[in-house]
């Protein structure tokens, strides 16, 4: 049992991060992902802890080096599925069914975008399926993550936007399995105004090829993230961010967990707020493992906005902590680029604690008069 002591500690760390959970990047009829929405048509914030859960989530499904099968967190002989894995076995199940109507293509197209084969998702919806709202909003997903015929150096923001300006003209569903009435509303007013917007500045950017060293946050708020006090934005500037800007950021992200510059957007947003623990983790991912260390204005903003953490602290500390979770854990803990460093921020001395004691519990060798268990 020994021989697996390493590998016990990393499950351990990945059953404390992650947990079963619907990780759709848009719309999955069966697996509808969206921030909570009030009944009153208020979206709320996910926790810190429940967002990165979920976009940790995700970043490991979408990860092509991720393995398919990890050792199982009862018993690290024996191998299980991970969500990478699990995906796949979805995808494979789905590809298996015969004349799929256009709600089963595009829960279909979503897995595979998700698995990062978006050429593939294209070719899943066929004919009349590309049509109405369901197909265009899909399909503007997709081309968002596909290279630009005139430069593959770029993405397809331009036929995103197109696709996306097609599916707004459509008539709405009245209803997707899984969202709340309040929910859908809430994304369709996405759809028609700060989606279309991001999809609308990344194409004119496309266009001009700014450098990326003197790169800013996405514009798709009012408001010049160059201009901080202290960390934060200064009054003037945090005045023009909308009160639901944290979960529409939150959002963004989720339907395109491996943009960066959105990433970076978040950070910002959640240091306007004042929450500087949760700003500082997400610009030092983006730093130190996601390649954004040459943007001039997030390295000079991260500065303000360690010094801010150290100073202030979290507003609200346990919300950094990841919540435990009685189930196994969906996928191992992250590599690289989702290096261990970020799994260290969750933890303080009682997490430490408790995860030796674990740990020694699963190497303490059996009794001799006991034969070792075969599994």
């Amino acid at each position: 049992m020994r021989r697996y002591g390493g590998v016990a500690v990393l499950v351990v760390l990945a059953s404390l991060l992650t947990r079963p959970a619907a990780r759709a990047a848009l719309h999955h009829p069966d697996e509808p992902m969206a921030v909570p929405v009030s009944a009153q048509g208020v979206p709320e914030p996910l926790p810190f802890s429940e967002f990165a859960r979920r976009r940790l989530v995700l970043m490991n499904a979408g990860n092509p080096d991720w393995p398919l099968e990890r050792p199982n967190p009862n018993d690290p002989q024996k191998m299980v599925r991970s969500d990478r894995g699990v995906l796949k076995d979805r995808i494979d199940r789905r590809l298996k069914v015969p004349q799929r109507t256009q709600e089963e293509n595009v829960a279909l197209a979503v897995d595979l975008l998700r698995f990062r084969k978006a050429d593939d998702a294209d070719g899943t919806l066929v004919g009349r399926q590309r049509q109405g709202y369901l197909g265009n909003v899909t399909l503007a997903h997709i081309a968002a993550a596909q290279p630009s015929p005139s430069d593959p150096k770029v993405l397809d923001w331009a036929r995103a936007y197109n696709l996306l300006t097609i599916a707004n003209e459509e008539t709405p569903p009245k209803s997707l399995p899984g969202l709340t009435a309040q929910q859908l509303a809430w994304q369709l007013k996405l759809n028609n105004g700060v989606l279309l917007k991001l999809f609308r500045l990344r194409m004119e950017e496309a266009r001009s090829r700014p450098t990326p060293e003197n790169e800013l946050p996405d514009a798709i708020f009012p408001v010049n993230f160059a201009q901080v006090a202290d960390g934060a934005l200064v009054p003037a500037e945090r005045a023009k961010l909308p009160p639901d800007a944290l979960a529409t950021v939150q959002q963004l992200v989720l339907w395109f967990p491996h943009d960066t510059r959105l990433y970076w957007l978040l950070a910002e947003v959640y240091a306007a707020r004042g929450e500087f623990a949760a700003a500082e983790r997400i610009m030092n991912e983006c730093v130190s493992s996601l390649a954004y260390s040459n943007r001039k204005v997030l390295m000079a903003h991260r500065e303000a906005v360690v010094k801010a953490a150290k100073e202030k602290g979290p507003t609200n500390p346990e919300e950094l902590l990841p919540a435990a979770s009685d189930a196994p854990a969906t996928d191992p803990p992250p590599e690289v680029p989702f290096t261990l460093g970020a799994v260290w921020v969750y933890f303080g001395v009682v997490g430490l604690v408790a995860l030796f004691a674990l740990v020694r519990k699963l190497t303490k060798k059996p009794p001799t008069n006991n034969r070792p268990r075969v599994g």
